[in-house]
């Protein structure tokens, strides 16, 4: 039966769509369609959310007559688990994917005031379009509610690495991001159509855009952290394949916010604007192919029929291929509104853009390179992290150093020798902090990490100097501390985010240059020293859960000879599929974190272990919770002009 009911819904959901594509025909008044249109997306998202808690229930009451379910879900897997199993497997997660779609077409829609009537059903037409075909591609070649008779009496469980509280979070977070850029392609869309260009279309986009960054920061963000403290590798970034299908659209969408804000202020690159909407939307969809196609091998992959994969590409072959031709045709009418200088801002935040696209461009390279020497027969080549840091080193640094500048200069011109003279100011005093720190507390003087380390102190202070200023400024007026601290959003915002850059860059430096790791074989009542801390192995304990028995290892950790934290790192084994998960435990302070993982049990008495030591790792997960926050007070601030 609820089979039967998932199904419906999901037809009168696509049913809806295609109604909503066809209002847009109408020769009627542009008011009418518009607001039929915002009602039949409303029905159509409300539709969408009532199939999602239909899946939902059967997960939590175990219908393993549903396919989906018995293949995600067993009798004995937690509450909380069954409702995150919903998104756990390829027909759930694409369901999930349909339902953000919805939303954001809602949003959208209702909180367009600032747009004509024509550009909003433009825009409205192109996000039904989207829904109509992603549920198109679900009931056809993904159905979630697909039976299963005779039901059985077990279901094959949830993929233990999915059976963690980061894994409820962050699928939902990054999906919001990716989706999130459907609306700034829908925009692109329709301007093009429309031929029309006004300062404050691209003010209302510039909320969708940094609502849509937001998303896709905190995804990355805790996919990172996730993988940190539950792989039991002792890295948080590896360069994998859908690791980097999410960071391409976050450069250009980065890349896209700065634009933005030029257009919007200046009525430039308008042009430019509208084509890195249109790309970020298209390395969304390319990132949704590489996971779901299985075309390479990664970690994160749904391992799915390929046939699924070549839908999604042919997909994105047209959406992408037909947006770049009414591109071509009609970006000419984009005319830039203003002139600018060498010395001005929007040059500077040209520099951005172009490093920002070098470097996606750069990474899709990396990527892809595997695929297409294994479709020329030439041979199955990786593509490994050493190219990637490569990249990072020689184009992310300049990236990052031209922050600074930007920060200070002003728009249509500025006068050069001041910013020149202030950026030195920051740069030696940059460049000493580091050979200072690096020197005491790490005893090295290698020139690129000093310079990397530079760079990145040269971020914060430039940023911090901006920020002290616009208080200073706010105080002169008001007279009053207290009212000086609310300054304008926009600058605490960016303020933040590029604080927030450079502590991340910090924490990269650091602990990428100078962790310390020992793997060894250890006997229950040895000792190892690492990082001035002796790390005693007390012995092995065994733990029984719901779903999954553990060897929970117990090591306790002195600093001095005086007692600091117990450590339990485990080793789980689940019962249903017998998969072996390594849990590792990890003591975190704002300067180190002591990370121990169980490896092998080598006899009755000794195991395999990985101890690490890494510096600064917080300055990442504060430097990404910074980006956060910024991004926060830029969708809530108020425009005058809004």
């Amino acid at each position: 039966m609820i089979s039967e009911i998932g199904t419906i819904l999901l037809s009168i959901a696509a049913s809806l769509s295609f109604a909503t594509i066809l209002l847009s025909f109408l020769k009627s008044d542009l008011k009418f369609i518009s607001l039929m249109g915002r009602y039949l997306i409303g029905a159509n998202f409300i539709i969408v959310l009532i199939s999602f808690f239909v899946l939902a229930y059967a997960f939590l009451i175990s219908d393993f007559s549903i396919m989906y379910v018995a293949n995600n879900s067993n009798l004995s897997l937690p509450w909380y688990y069954k409702f995150s199993a919903v998104w756990g497997g390829h027909e759930g997660s694409m369901l999930l994917w349909v339902l953000i779609l919805t939303v954001w077409s809602y949003l959208s829609s209702k909180y367009s005031h600032p747009l004509s009537e024509q550009i909003i059903i433009n825009i409205n037409s192109v996000m039904a379009f989207l829904i109509f075909a992603f549920l198109f591609f679900i009931l056809f070649t993904s159905n979630p509610f697909e039976s299963l008779l005779p039901a059985p009496l077990d279901g094959r469980d949830l993929n233990p690495l999915l059976q963690d509280p980061g894994l409820v979070i962050h699928p939902p977070m990054l999906y919001l991001g990716y989706v999130g850029t459907a609306i700034p392609f829908a925009f692109s869309i329709a301007i093009l159509f429309r031929k029309e260009t006004k300062s404050i279309y691209f003010l209302w986009l510039r909320k969708w855009v940094l609502a849509s960054w937001l998303f896709l920061t905190a995804g990355i963000a805790l996919g990172s952290w996730w993988a940190y403290h539950e792989l039991g590798w002792g890295g948080w970034w590896f360069w994998d394949p859908v690791e980097n299908a999410s960071f391409m659209p976050w450069l250009i969408l980065t890349a896209l916010l700065h634009s933005l804000i030029v257009s919007e202020k200046r009525g430039v690159f308008k042009s430019w604007t509208i084509f890195l909407a249109v790309l970020t939307f298209g390395l969304s969809l390319l990132g949704t192919f590489l996971v779901r196609s299985g075309v390479l091998v990664s970690v994160h992959a749904f391992a799915n029929d390929p046939a699924r994969g070549i839908f999604i590409l042919a997909f994105l072959g047209i959406v992408l291929g037909l947006s770049l031709v009414l591109y071509f045709f009609n970006s000419n009418n984009l005319e830039d509104d203003s002139s600018y200088e060498i010395t001005s801002k929007e040059f500077m935040l040209l520099l951005n853009n172009i490093l920002l696209t070098i470097t996606t461009f750069a990474v899709l390279l990396g990527t892809l390179y595997p695929l297409f020497t294994s479709i020329l027969d030439i041979g199955k080549i990786s593509v490994g992290p050493p190219y990637f840091n490569y990249i990072s080193t020689f184009i992310i640094l300049p990236l990052v150093f031209i922050m600074t500048p930007g920060i200070l200069s002003n728009w249509r011109k500025t006068d050069f020798s001041k910013i020149y003279k202030r950026s030195v100011i920051y740069i030696i005093f940059s460049f000493i902090l580091s050979i200072l720190i690096l020197k005491i507390f790490y005893d090295t003087n290698l020139l690129i990490t000093i310079t990397a380390l530079a760079i990145a102190f040269f971020t914060v202070i430039g940023s911090l100097i901006k920020l002290s200023q616009a208080i200073k400024i706010k105080f002169s007026q008001t007279k009053s501390f207290m009212k000086s601290i609310f300054i304008k959003n926009s600058i605490l915002s960016n303020s933040i985010a590029h604080i927030g850059v450079g502590l991340m860059l910090v924490g990269v430096v650091i602990s990428s240059n100078f962790s310390d790791h020992k793997e060894l074989v250890l006997n229950y009542g040895d000792s190892i020293t690492i990082a001035d801390r002796k790390i005693n192995f007390v012995g092995i304990k065994n733990v029984k859960a719901v779903n999954y028995f553990s060897k929970t290892g117990v090591f306790e950790s002195f600093n001095q000879d005086n007692y600091e934290i117990t450590f339990y790192p485990e080793k789980r084994i689940y019962s249903d599929q017998q998969n072996i998960m390594t849990e590792a435990a990890i003591h975190s302070t704002l300067f180190r974190d002591i990370y121990i993982a169980l490896g092998e049990q080598i006899t009755s008495n000794s195991w395999s272990v990985r101890i690490y030591h890494k510096p600064l790792m917080q300055f990442i997960w504060l430097g990404a919770i910074l980006m956060v926050i910024s991004a926060i007070f830029g969708v809530l601030s108020r425009n005058k002009r809004e």
